[in-house]
């Protein structure tokens, strides 16, 4: 199991984040399964999002307020995330 972490300054402070990584969700094969995801989920892969369909990256885009973000692990692997807030 590997976490990882950010930080930067967001409006001037600092915000931190940690993942485990082995609950990122890499594969989403249809927009269906996009939409089915519960709120919460994080899905995301190392390879800058490439993964995943226009259709299901829209789906995705479309249940999360933040966005795609990266993040680097403690390892050095840079993830292209998204978390579901709806």
């Amino acid at each position: 199991m590997e976490h990882y972490s950010t930080s930067g300054p967001v409006s001037g402070s600092a915000v931190g984040v940690s993942i485990d990584t082995t609950c990122i969700v890499q594969q989403v094969g249809s927009v269906k399964e996009a939409r089915a995801l519960p709120r919460g989920s994080i899905i995301g892969d190392i390879h800058g999002g490439l993964t995943f369909t226009d259709a299901v990256a829209a789906a995705l885009e479309s249940r999360s307020a933040g966005g795609w973000q990266e993040l680097r692990t403690h390892s050095g692997e840079t993830w292209t995330i998204i978390v579901l807030s709806r």
